[in-house]
């Protein structure tokens, strides 16, 4: 059963720029993780555009050419006259190596010695001026740097903006960098982009629907865990989050957890494993004959980036299986991220054949806050 209810998203189109490739499917079993020995896979040139794109930083040109996939996948958001377009960008390191690099700068030579063509990312918020100027973004904008959450509370966030009339139309786009040696390393790197519209705003502008999405953002105190009082309140609550994804007769779903070792996680894991068994008449949450396990995605240890999860996302929307998935994410901080995705197997309207707006000139500017 496909939820098409008026407090849910669609997704128009899906776009993601990897090492391991740009097929979400593939994207999404590496997990975001960088390729060992690929130094060249992205050249800004060939993806990009010959000029204007040099000095970008990578995670900007990953978003770039991401959002350029999703429109190619059918993605519309020209549709909508440019202060109706909005942006929600996520990432947790997407300049974590221009800004090591500038700090190296200013301890050597000072802050006169920073590239005129780096100066502008000073701040994390800037990383998607770039994406808001080639595409008019020129509505609501915002940078969610949630850590590991960041792109499925983009999600609820974007519901809240579209369901209260600030946009008519958004494009989210989850991007990172790896983490600098000198940081410890690893992270991700790549970029997963998404557009998004209100059902009753795709119905209007007849864009062919991929899927639904439906996504809830919660805080779990870890302190709360402490007691056994807490932890009631705590299955109450996810559970509760996790009844609001479903409906009576929706059809199973595969489930996508990407957990750490945390109490948390813990806690996140039982409270979808108590949804089996299923009640009579209630919505079955999982095919899976046993209670749900973490799997590769459940790192035991924190990881830093959002990009794993959005890339779950981005594969579940573009699944031509017709299995419903729910992406579940939690770290020891307390932050949960839930998003039902649900297939659409037969958009009503093709996707239309769109150039994305150009826009080369470095004057000009948008702000991203």
């Amino acid at each position: 059963m496909t939820d098409m209810s008026e407090d849910g998203l669609v997704v128009t189109g899906a776009g993601v720029v990897t090492p391991w490739g740009d097929s979400p499917e593939v994207a999404a079993a590496a997990g975001g993780v960088p390729m060992a020995d690929a130094d060249d896979w992205f050249d800004h040139r060939e993806r990009l555009g010959p000029r204007g794109y040099k000095y970008l930083p990578a995670a900007a040109q990953y978003a770039l050419a991401a959002a350029r996939g999703a429109l190619a996948d059918g993605g519309r958001p020209d549709a909508v006259p440019a202060d109706r377009r909005g942006l929600l960008l996520a990432t947790n390191a997407g300049l974590a190596g221009l800004f090591d690099a500038m700090d190296a700068t200013v301890a050597e030579s000072g802050a006169a010695g920073i590239s005129p063509a780096s100066a502008p990312y000073f701040a994390v918020n800037v990383l998607g001026n770039r994406l808001a100027v080639e595409f008019a973004l020129n509505g609501f904008a915002l940078t969610v740097a949630t850590a590991r959450t960041a792109a499925l509370d983009a999600l609820s966030t974007a519901a809240l903006v579209l369901a209260s009339g600030r946009a008519d139309a958004l494009v989210l786009a989850a991007t990172e960098e790896p983490v600098p040696d000198g940081r410890g390393g690893g992270g991700e790197q790549g970029a997963a982009v998404l557009t998004l519209e209100t059902p009753a705003g795709a119905r209007a502008r007849g864009s062919a629907v991929r899927a639904t999405v439906r996504a809830r953002s919660l805080f779990v105190p870890p302190a709360a865990l402490a007691n056994q009082a807490g932890r009631t309140r705590a299955a109450r609550a996810l559970t509760t989050a996790l009844a609001e994804l479903t409906a009576p007769g929706d059809r199973p779903v595969t489930l996508h957890l990407d957990l750490d070792g945390s109490q948390v996680a813990e806690a996140v894991a039982s409270a979808v494993a108590s949804r089996r068994p299923i009640p009579p008449g209630d919505a079955p949450l999982t095919d899976t004959p046993e209670h749900p396990r973490r799997g590769p995605a459940a790192d035991p240890a924190p990881r830093t980036g959002c990009l794993g999860p959005a890339l779950a996302v981005a594969h579940a929307v573009t699944t031509r299986d017709g299995v419903g998935r729910l992406v579940v994410c939690a770290t020891g901080a307390g932050h949960v991220a839930l998003v039902r995705v649900s297939p659409v197997t037969a958009p009503s309207v093709p996707p239309a054949s769109v150039e994305p707006p150009h826009r080369t000139q470095e004057s000009e500017h948008a702000e991203v806050a």
